[in-house]
C-alpha cells in the first residue's frame, strides 16, 4: 500500500488508475442511478409480508385521549401511534345496540371508547397520506357480520379507498404464501384486517380474514408477573406450525404478546418489560419456539421502556434489518464455498485479481465471468489483521495481497474509484485495506445470505461496475452502499 514517502510510486499508481483506456478493461465513468421504482421499494426490499415485523399496540383504542376510566393500555391516540411508527393495531369491536354503530369497547359494552368508524377513518387517512406503509388490524369482534361489514365498506367507499383492503385471493396465499410487501404497496393492498368470529368474509373488494387460520399467537395472561416463555394461547396452533394446517404453502403470521392482560398497572409494567426483557425474550425464547422472528410485537405503552437503550420500536427495527431482503445490487455479493466473490447484480460475474502493475508493486482488481475449474486469481479470503481490534477485516487475494482503496495522497477517493491489490499493511495506516463485513438476506425464503463490504476509511462499499459488467473484463470499484 503506498505511503506518503513513496511519492513517485503514488503518482505512478494514480496515473495508471486514471487512464481512460486499459488493455484489459472497458471503463465507465459513473454508476447508473437507481430508478424511482427502486427507491420506492427500498423500504422492504424483496421481503414478503410474513418476513417483516411491526410494533403492535394492545387495546390500541384504550388510550388516555379517550378520557375513560384508568388504567388505559396506551397513552397516545391511534393517530399518534401510527405517526410514531406503530403498524399493528388490536381493536375490540362491539355493537351495543344491536343495530349499530359499531363501537370500540373493553370487557363488554359498559366501557366504550369511540366508534369504530372513527378509528378506521384515522387509519385510512394515514394510509392515503403514506403510500408506502402497510397497517394490520386485529379485531376481537363481538358485532354482527352484517353491521361490521357495512361499517367497513361504507367508510372505505366514502374515502374512495375500496381497493385498500387486502384480498388474499388476489395472491393465492394458501399455496403461494404471503406476497412481497412491495407488491402489496404497488397494488394498493395496504390495509390487512383479521377477525376472530367467522371464516374469511368478503367485504367490498377485500377480505376480513379469520385470525386463527392465518396467525399463531402467544398467551397473554401472566397474572402480575412479566411475560415469559413462549407458549401458544388456547385458540392458536403451535407457534412453529408451517405451513398452516389446511394450506399447502402459507406461513402463519406470528404475534408475540409482551404484556400481561391481568396486570393492574399496565403503564408501570411497560417500563419493565418493553426494553431489554423484550429483546431477550425474542432472541432466547420466542425465536427458537416459532423458528422465526415475531411479525407483530404487541405491547402496552409502546413508547415506554427500561433504561437499557432498547424500546419496542428499536427492537423491531433490529429485526427488520435482518429480515430485509436485498434485491440484486452491484454492492451485494455472495461468497461461495470456493471463496469466490460472486456479484448478485452481474450475470455470473466474479471479483478477480487482475493484471499486475509493470513495476510489480500490485495490480488491478477486476471482474470476469466466474470460471470452472477455479483459477486461484478468483479466490479471496476474509482475515483478521493482527493490529486491529475494532471488528474490521482484510479481504485477501490468493497471493496474500489485500484488497485496497487507492491512497490518493491521503484524500479519501469518491465513487467509481477502481480498487487494486497491494501488499497488506503490518500496522494501521489509513484504513483503506480494512473492511466491515455486513451479512444480509437475499432471498424471500430466508435461506441465502449475501454480504456487502464497507471500507473503513471511505465508508463506501465494494461494488461491481455496472457499465463494464458485460465486457470480458471490467472494473471493481467503491460506491455508495445499498439504500435501505
Amino acid at each position: 500500500m503506498p505511503r506518503p514517502a513513496a511519492a513517485r510510486r503514488v503518482r505512478l499508481l494514480l496515473r495508471r488508475l486514471a487512464l481512460p483506456v486499459l488493455p484489459l478493461l472497458v471503463l465507465a465513468s459513473v454508476l447508473t442511478a437507481p430508478t424511482a421504482a427502486t427507491a420506492a421499494d427500498s423500504k422492504y426490499g424483496n421481503a414478503r409480508y410474513h418476513q417483516w415485523s411491526w410494533v403492535t399496540t394492545h387495546n390500541s383504542f384504550a388510550n388516555s385521549w379517550m378520557h375513560a376510566p384508568l388504567p388505559p393500555n396506551q397513552s397516545r391516540s391511534i393517530k399518534e401511534q401510527l405517526d410514531d411508527g406503530v403498524r399493528g393495531l388490536m381493536l375490540d369491536t362491539y355493537d351495543p345496540k344491536g343495530t349499530g354503530p359499531v363501537e370500540l369497547c373493553h370487557g363488554g359494552t359498559s366501557l366504550c371508547f369511540e366508534e369504530f368508524k372513527s378509528a378506521l377513518l384515522t387509519i385510512v387517512n394515514f394510509l392515503q397520506k403514506n403510500p408506502q406503509e402497510v397497517v394490520t388490524v386485529f379485531l376481537e369482534n363481538y358485532a354482527s357480520q352484517e353491521t361490521l361489514s357495512k361499517t367497513i365498506t361504507d367508510m372505505l367507499d366514502a374515502k374512495k379507498a375500496g381497493g385498500l383492503l387486502f384480498n388474499p385471493n388476489k395472491y393465492g396465499i394458501n399455496s403461494n404464501n404471503w406476497p412481497r410487501l412491495r407488491d402489496m404497496v404497488s397494488d394498493g393492498q395496504r390495509l390487512v384486517m383479521f377477525q376472530d368470529s367467522w371464516s374469511d368474509i368478503s367485504v367490498g373488494s377485500g377480505t376480513l380474514m379469520k385470525t386463527w387460520t392465518h396467525t399463531v399467537e402467544t398467551k397473554y395472561s401472566y397474572g402480575q408477573d412479566a411475560p415469559s416463555g413462549c407458549e401458544p394461547r388456547g385458540e392458536s396452533k403451535q407457534l412453529n406450525q408451517n405451513p398452516m394446517s389446511g394450506t399447502s404453502g402459507l406461513t402463519p403470521l406470528f404475534t408475540m404478546n409482551q404484556f400481561s392482560s391481568d396486570n393492574i398497572d399496565p403503564e408501570g409494567a411497560s417500563k419493565v418489560v418493553n426494553g431489554a426483557r423484550l429483546k431477550s425474550r425474542i432472541e432466547k425464547e420466542c425465536k427458537d419456539a416459532a423458528w422465526r422472528n415475531p411479525n407483530f410485537v404487541a405491547v402496552n405503552y409502546y413508547q415506554n421502556s427500561d433504561k437499557s437503550g432498547h424500546t419496542p420500536l428499536s427492537v423491531v427495527a433490529d429485526l427488520n434489518r435482518d429480515n430485509y431482503v436485498f434485491e440484486p445490487d452491484p454492492a451485494v455479493w455472495i461468497v461461495n464455498g470456493s471463496k469466490q466473490y460472486v456479484s448478485t447484480y452481474g450475470n455470473n460475474r466474479c471479483m478477480v485479481r487482475g493484471d499486475e502493475f509493470p513495476d510489480g508493486t500490485g495490480g488491478l482488481v477486476t471482474q470476469r465471468a466466474c470460471a470452472t475449474p477455479l483459477p486461484s486469481s478468483h479466490q479471496w479470503s476474509v482475515t483478521k489483521p493482527p493490529y486491529d481490534n475494532k471488528g474490521f477485516f482484510w479481504i485477501k487475494a490468493s497471493n496474500g495481497s489485500c484488497l485496497t482503496v487507492p491512497y490518493n495522497n491521503g484524500t479519501p477517493p469518491g465513487n467509481d474509484t477502481q480498487l487494486f491489490w497491494w501488499p497488506c499493511e503490518t500496522k494501521w495506516f489509513s484504513g483503506s485495506q480494512l473492511w466491515n463485513v455486513m451479512p444480509i438476506n437475499i432471498d424471500t425464503a430466508g435461506d441465502t445470505r449475501g454480504y456487502y463490504f464497507i471500507n473503513q476509511w471511505t465508508g463506501k462499499c465494494l461494488t461491481l461496475d455496472r457499465g463494464t459488467s458485460t465486457a470480458k473484463a471490467g472494473k471493481v470499484t467503491q460506491a455508495a452502499c445499498p439504500a435501505r
